[in-house]
């Protein structure tokens, strides 16, 4: 067999299979993003980031990149994104990076995290005060959604941003994005 008729023969088992080869189309009994979403958006954000030509540029040149990363921007239509939950979808790409590429980032604390622990008033160095400390640059994602709802089913179309902006300049160093549909029939509906 040649090469093309493997590649046809794999697809074939694949969708036999009840495999997804390549889908952004979810159905199901709700249409939030869920933990699925949240561990296939941040692998692929944190592979992207850790391969991207600028980043590996600028740490050739200067060592370590100081990075702080915001919250999630939600900009979701007709949905809450709790604080938890803007804070894990950033947070997760954060320690993917820190396990796989430890030598690359160094991750400073956001301001409004530091101010809250200082608030706590515990017995632990928080080290110095956020004045001192100067990122370089901001990883941030936005997400906003379009949703559309009939008598029979609801459907959502995200579109989740992530980027890498210099402080200094306003510069994308890097972006990328998370897009997946979901439907969800009226009477299924969680």
């Amino acid at each position: 067999m040649g090469q093309g008729t493997w590649v046809w023969l794999l697809v074939a088992l694949a969708l036999v299979s009840g495999c997804s080869v390549s889908s952004a189309v979810s159905s199901g009994h709700n249409t939030a993003l869920d933990s699925v979403d949240l561990v296939s958006m941040t692998d692929l954000m944190a592979r992207s980031l850790a391969a991207e030509s600028r980043v590996n540029e600028v740490y050739a040149k200067k060592g370590p990149l100081n990075v702080v990363v915001q919250p999630v921007e939600n900009n979701l239509t007709g949905e809450i994104l709790p604080a938890g939950q803007a804070e894990v979808f950033v947070a997760r790409v954060r320690y993917l990076l820190s396990k796989h590429e430890p030598q690359k980032f160094t991750w400073v604390m956001n301001r409004d995290s530091y101010y809250r622990l200082r608030n706590k008033e515990l017995d632990v160095d928080l080290g110095p005060a956020p004045e001192r400390i100067q990122p370089e640059y901001a990883l941030v994602a936005r997400f906003s959604t379009l949703a559309d709802e009939s008598s029979k089913r609801r459907s959502a179309a995200y579109l989740c941003v992530y980027q890498l902006t210099s402080i200094e300049d306003g510069t994308v160093l890097w972006t990328d994005k998370y897009e997946v549909k979901k439907t969800a029939v009226k009477g299924m509906l969680d």
